[in-house]
C-alpha cells in the first residue's frame, strides 16, 4: 500500500472507534467496471445541439471523433466538436455496447451562466471515473454537478456551476444521533489534517451540515456551527488549533433563492440524493461527480486504517490527491 500524506498518516491515530454501520448499495443505473472497462470517453449530460445531439443518452462512450481515437476529457476538448459544423462522433451505445456513428452539429453553449462556451456535453475519460471503488458509486456518482445551494457560515454561497473548474472534496453530515454527533467530530478533525495537502493539489474543502431524512434535529445555525468547530477542533503537536475546515449548510426557508440554485444537471439536485451521513463528494474541474459514499464503509482487513469513520473519509481524500 502506498504511504499517506504526512498529514493523513497523523489523522491515522486519531482516537475513537465507533460502532460501524454500512447501508446497503442502492440499484440505481450506475456505470460498473465492465462498462467503463470498454474506454473512451464517458458522456454525464446532454446539452443539447443544433443537429444530432438527440443521438446520444448518458452513459453512451465516445470512442472517435472524425476517426480520431479519444480517451479522455481532454481529448473531447481538443477535437472542438462545438464549431458549427458536421462532426462525426463513433459511439459505444450504453446498453447494447454496439458501435454507432452519429453527426452532430453544435456552437458553444451560452445557456449556462456564469460558464461561457460550454460544450454540447459534460465528459469525463472513462477510464478516470473507473478509479473509484465499488463502494464510493452511489446514486450521484458519474454525473455532472446536480443544482446545489450552500450558505458559508462566514457569509457568502455557492452553487453547483461555481464549483465547475474547481476540484472539490464535500463531506455532508448530520448531528441527529449521539452515533452522528461522534462521527462528525472525526471527521472535521480528519479534514483538518488533511487540509493543507488538499490545498497544495488544488481541491477545495466544503464540510457540510444537512438535515438527513431520519435526523430528529433542527438544522445547526451559523452560530452553532462556529461554536461546534470552536469547541471540537483538533490542536496540531506545538498546540496551536488546526486551521478550521471551510463550513457550509443549506440555506434556510428565508436564504434560499432558487435562480442560485444552480448546476451543470437541470432539475437534478444534489439534496434529493443524500439519504444517509455522512454523505461523501468528489468532484473534478470538468464538473463531474468522481466519488459519491454514502454512510460509513467498513474497512478491509488489510488496510492500513481499521477505524470506519476514518477509513472512509481518508479513502475519499487520498483519492482526491490521486485521482482527480
Amino acid at each position: 500500500m502506498k504511504a499517506l500524506p504526512v498529514s493523513l498518516a497523523i489523522a491515522a491515530i486519531l482516537g475513537g472507534a465507533l460502532a460501524c454501520r454500512h447501508g446497503p448499495i442502492l440499484g440505481f443505473d450506475i456505470p460498473s467496471h465492465d462498462e467503463l472497462a470498454l474506454g473512451g470517453v464517458y458522456v454525464a449530460y446532454n446539452l443539447g445541439c443544433e443537429k444530432g445531439c438527440n443521438l446520444v443518452e448518458k452513459g453512451d462512450l465516445i470512442v472517435a471523433i472524425d476517426d480520431q481515437p479519444v480517451q479522455s476529457g481532454q481529448d473531447f476538448d481538443r477535437a472542438r466538436v462545438a464549431r458549427g459544423t458536421l462532426v462525426r462522433m463513433t459511439l459505444r451505445k450504453r446498453h447494447t455496447h454496439a458501435l454507432e456513428t452519429v453527426e452532430i452539429m453544435a456552437k458553444p453553449n451560452q445557456n449556462v451562466p456564469p460558464i461561457r462556451d460550454a460544450p454540447p456535453f459534460w465528459t469525463v475519460g472513462a477510464a478516470e471515473l473507473d478509479r473509484a471503488p465499488a463502494w464510493a458509486r452511489r446514486r450521484l456518482f458519474g454525473h455532472a454537478m446536480p443544482m446545489i445551494q450552500l450558505t458559508n457560515v462566514n457569509g457568502g454561497i455557492v452553487d453547483g456551476r461555481q464549483l465547475y473548474g474547481t476540484k472539490n472534496l464535500m463531506v455532508f453530515w448530520d448531528w441527529s444521533t449521539r452515533e452522528d454527533q461522534g462521527e462528525a467530530i472525526e471527521l472535521m478533525r480528519v479534514l483538518q489534517k488533511a487540509q493543507a495537502d488538499l490545498t497544495a493539489k488544488g481541491v477545495d474543502v466544503l464540510f457540510v451540515h444537512h438535515v438527513f431524512p431520519a435526523s430528529r434535529m433542527r438544522p445547526m445555525n451559523d452560530t452553532d456551527l462556529r461554536a461546534f468547530q470552536a469547541r471540537w477542533s483538533e490542536t496540531q503537536p506545538d498546540g496551536l488549533p488546526y486551521d478550521p475546515v471551510p463550513t457550509y449548510r443549506f440555506p434556510n426557508k428565508t436564504e434560499f433563492n432558487v435562480a442560485r440554485e444552480r448546476g451543470l444537471e437541470n432539475a437534478y439536485t444534489v439534496i434529493e440524493n443524500l439519504t444517509e451521513s455522512p454523505a461523501i463528494v468528489v468532484s473534478d474541474e470538468r464538473g463531474i461527480i468522481r466519488w459519491f459514499s454514502q454512510n460509513i464503509t467498513i474497512p478491509p482487513e488489510d488496510a492500513m486504517i481499521q477505524d470506519p469513520e476514518q477509513y472512509t473519509l481518508i479513502s475519499a481524500v487520498t483519492f482526491a490527491l490521486e485521482a482527480l
